[in-house]
């Protein structure tokens, strides 16, 4: 139960990255087009994160599942 604990608090933790990216790149559109590329490079690294995570979730659930059936 830990580790799913751990993982709901890194999901929640990666959420409010993508939060802050994405007001930091609408913020700095008109101001700031270095920062606001930035922030948005932030969000597609924060995108593949969250996958990367959901996949190896995934993953780590079917080796469970499979040494539990044999």
């Amino acid at each position: 139960m830990r580790t799913f604990q751990e993982v709901v608090a890194i999901s929640s933790r990666i959420d409010h990255l993508e939060q802050i990216a994405e007001w930091i790149a609408r913020e700095s559109t008109n101001h700031d087009n270095t920062i606001c590329q930035s922030a948005t490079l932030i969000t597609v690294l924060i995108d593949d994160i969250r996958n990367r995570l959901i996949e190896l979730v995934r993953t780590l659930e079917n080796t469970i599942d499979a040494q539990r059936l044999q």
